[in-house]
């Protein structure tokens, strides 16, 4: 950033990709909106070979979509905390692809109830994290 030069970049593994996060092994995370139609999936890869180390939301079983918004964390057990935004869904799948945790959002409004409350975006709070501001 001192020089003001680009020193890297990709843009092979994505298309619409945000929320990059540099994780502890130096891999970059990032959550891709759309690669294929109706497709969002979370890659992380390795930025000096470009390799995909994991990705999630390829397979069909996986499948999952977000045309916005959308995010995703790396949690201390490794697991992988997403959030698909506009569905209202959030869900933790572990490196082996078994969802583990999942949460959707029953806030909906419209006639047939055809709004959904947005996520925009699900984060998981350290068990040390205070709580004495939640009203019970």
């Amino acid at each position: 950033l001192d020089q003001k030069k680009l020193v890297w970049a990709e843009s092979d593994l994505w298309t619409h990709q945000h929320q990059p996060t540099i994780l502890e092994n130096g891999h970059i995370m990032v959550f891709d909106n759309q690669g294929e139609p109706e497709t969002s999936k979370v890659i992380e890869f390795d930025p000096a070979t470009g390799e995909i180390i994991w990705q999630y939301g390829t397979a069909p079983e996986e499948h999952f979509f977000t045309e916005q918004i959308g995010s995703c964390q790396r949690l201390p057990n490794n697991n992988v905390l997403i959030t698909e935004s506009e569905p209202g869904r959030a869900f933790e799948v572990t490196l082996d692809k078994t969802i583990v945790w999942e949460y959707y959002n029953p806030y909906r409004a419209g006639e047939n109830d055809e709004f959904i409350a947005t996520l925009l975006e699900v984060v998981r709070l350290p068990s040390d994290f205070p709580q004495d501001w939640i009203e019970g």
